[in-house]
């Protein structure tokens, strides 16, 4: 188990703004520059049967959790995944983190097995939290970016290509039919939250606002509604 604590922002960039937006964040005072190759990243939102985590989100409680399992590169190759555990305070939030092995390969696997398989993996501490978050409700895909400042305190992403795929009536993993999110590219900022103000100086001087933003609400809103 590992914990990540940081304080980000995120930032909607239209595509006929992104290429001003990468401009802004190299030629800023953080002098951005890559940080890792990219590639894409897969995770899977887990909720109540009535949606909780859903619905405090659309309420903007600021206390909140979230529970997804995350993997990289293919969607189907999740050998090396991670369950992650979000918890949000105020603003501030941390991650809880445990390995995990999953086998997407296998077409035949139910969800229900997939899930045995997990928990089967977990401590009990992180069966406890899993208490709630029974049920997978969609899995969310995109290219990342990854930037980091010269100075090393703060990190930038960029998601492009964002698609969902719709879990919710599917008794196996739903890998092959999905929907886009939308023709924009997200930006997000982060930092330690003892580098809070130097974070906030940057964005007070960026071209656009920041503004609320959920993966998996807006993914849930493009299942429902689009």
């Amino acid at each position: 188990m590992t914990q990540d604590y940081r304080f980000e922002i995120k930032i909607p960039i239209p595509l006929n703004r992104l290429e001003y937006m990468l401009s802004w964040l190299r030629l800023s005072s953080m002098g951005f520059r890559q940080h890792h190759p990219e590639q894409h990243v897969n995770s899977v939102y887990f909720d109540s049967y009535q949606m909780a985590c859903f619905a405090e989100n659309l309420t903007g409680i600021s206390n909140r959790n979230k529970m997804r399992i995350r993997w990289y590169h293919d969607i189907t190759n999740a050998g090396k995944a991670k369950l992650e555990f979000k918890q949000r305070r105020s603003g501030k939030g941390y991650k809880v983190i445990y390995p995990l092995q999953l086998n997407f390969d296998d077409p035949n696997i139910s969800w229900s097995e997939h899930i045995k398989h997990c928990q089967s993996q977990l401590s009990l501490q992180a069966l406890s939290e899993w208490d709630s978050q029974t049920y997978p409700i969609l899995l969310g895909r995109y290219k990342r970016q990854y930037l980091i400042s010269f100075c090393g305190r703060i990190r930038a992403t960029l998601d492009s290509n964002m698609e969902v795929y719709d879990q919710r009536y599917w008794s196996k993993p739903n890998t092959t039919r999905s929907r886009k999110m939308g023709d924009y590219v997200l930006l997000e900022l982060k930092c330690q939250a003892q580098h809070e103000r130097l974070l906030s100086d940057l964005v007070s001087h960026c071209p656009l606002n920041p503004s609320r933003h959920s993966k998996y609400v807006n993914g849930v809103r493009h299942m429902i509604y689009v």
